[in-house]
């Protein structure tokens, strides 16, 4: 499939490994706040028709180049990948050579072989190439991972103007730190991570708490763009009645690090008179199976659900209940707020939405105070409506998505017609991440 021609407009290429399933329904793969965030900029930039947009993604078995909503996907690095989708699958059967598949495969594994070990030894020369072929104006990396920051070492040699947008709070981890060769839990090298943060042309956080995190620790400013949803004034008049709401609802990720669904699934065992039901991806297998064979009978567990699908179960919601650690600025808070559903957040409350501009409950890490609370909102509708309503006007002055699109775009802007990046030195360029 052959690329748009870009014209004479401004290039923007957002890369956001996971977003792709959000554009192309055959792909069922879990998605989450981060990726719902990049595709809604993705689509507002590419509406205003004065920017040339494309997103860099992960392979799933797509085409390498493919084109929805006038968009062009491109798989991150295709070249290696070409020959990764042959030699990868087998590595993980042997150990020392891949796997025999008998047939015409076999001789590719020839050269694909030497091509992803003359890569690996010398990345530093092979893999800016990609970008070097793109030409984007501003390249545009979603969350602090090893993919940004092999992106935004790559653009940097290349004096290609690169924005990191800030996820989780976890993506300004103050142990980020030069030589720390720790993996954080997704497996990169804490290095990376310090790296992209100290190496990105600008920095968008979501919240005014994260800022301050990257001032404290990294000593750099940042864009304060919150986190987009398309909402209205009239939300409310499509909102179900409460006696019409069904349940206590959790959306999230199977995973004991961070989301906790096993927290929601014991408030349903503690509250028997009550309806839950738990949306969860099957990102950690054990845990999921876990919340199988613990789940009680007033809680039913759904593992795939589409997004546009949560928003029925969202509509359907006595209250939404968030059991996360850390997040950023949790796109099912901004989902509750457009459908009215009241928010009880065991710990996550970003800027104070909750505990400081009456959005919901906070119960301050404490799971007693997270049921009761539960209990009084399914139990009180003038006050679960008084709740709901304060969230969605603040969700409505803060975070309605057409003015956070617009300060994306003037980031951006600002950014491509700014002056040209220093690139590194010619020797210092041996090394990928100069």
């Amino acid at each position: 499939m052959k690329a748009q021609d870009s014209g004479s407009a401004p290039s923007v290429c957002l890369v956001c490994g996971h977003v792709y399933p959000l554009f192309d329904a055959n792909v069922r793969i879990p998605i989450g706040g981060m990726e719902t965030r990049a595709a809604l900029f993705g689509r507002g930039l590419a509406a205003t028709n004065r920017w040339y947009v494309s997103f860099v993604v992960s392979d799933f078995g797509q085409p390498f180049l493919t084109r929805h909503e006038d968009i062009d996907f491109r798989v991150y690095q295709p070249v290696y990948r070409r020959a990764g989708r042959n030699v990868f699958p087998r590595l993980r059967k042997r150990r020392w050579f891949p796997a025999l598949n008998l047939d015409q495969s076999d001789l590719k594994l020839l050269w694909q072989i030497p091509l992803i070990a003359t890569w690996l030894m010398f990345p530093a020369l092979f893999f800016p190439g990609f970008w070097r072929a793109l030409k984007p104006d501003v390249v545009c990396c979603f969350g602090n991972n090893a993919i940004t920051a092999e992106v935004i070492a790559d653009c940097h040699h290349l004096g290609i103007r690169t924005i990191l947008c800030i996820a989780s709070d976890k993506d300004l981890s103050s142990d980020y730190r030069p030589g720390n060769r720790q993996p954080n839990h997704y497996g990169m090298p804490k290095w990376k991570g310090h790296y992209a943060l100290t190496h990105a042309d600008r920095i968008v956080v979501q919240t005014a708490s994260q800022r301050e995190a990257l001032k404290r620790h990294f000593g750099r400013d940042a864009m304060l763009i919150r986190n987009p949803v398309h909402a209205s004034p009239d939300d409310p008049q499509r909102w179900l009645p409460r006696r019409q709401r069904e349940f206590v609802l959790w959306v999230g990720r199977a995973d004991d690090f961070n989301k906790r669904p096993m927290l929601f699934l014991e408030l349903a065992r503690d509250c028997p008179d009550l309806e839950f039901v738990l949306i969860a991806s099957r990102t950690d297998e054990a845990a999921f199976l876990a919340l199988e064979q613990a789940r009680p009978a007033n809680m039913r567990l759904l593992d795939h659900v589409p997004p546009h699908e949560i928003w029925n179960h969202l509509r359907r919601a006595r209250v939404f209940v968030n059991t996360s650690k850390f997040e950023g600025f949790p796109n099912t808070f901004l989902q509750s707020a457009v459908m009215g559903v009241p928010i009880v957040s065991l710990e996550v409350d970003p800027d104070g939405m909750l505990s400081r501009h009456g959005c919901g409950i906070r119960a301050t890490g404490d799971t007693r105070t997270m049921r009761e609370a539960v209990v009084k909102l399914c139990a009180d509708s003038v006050r679960a409506d008084a709740l709901a309503a304060a969230c969605h006007r603040y969700v409505l002055e803060r975070h309605e998505a057409d003015g956070r699109i617009a300060e994306l775009e003037a980031c951006i802007a600002d950014l491509a017609t700014g002056p040209d990046p220093e690139r590194p030195h010619w020797w210092a360029q041996l090394s990928r991440f100069a």
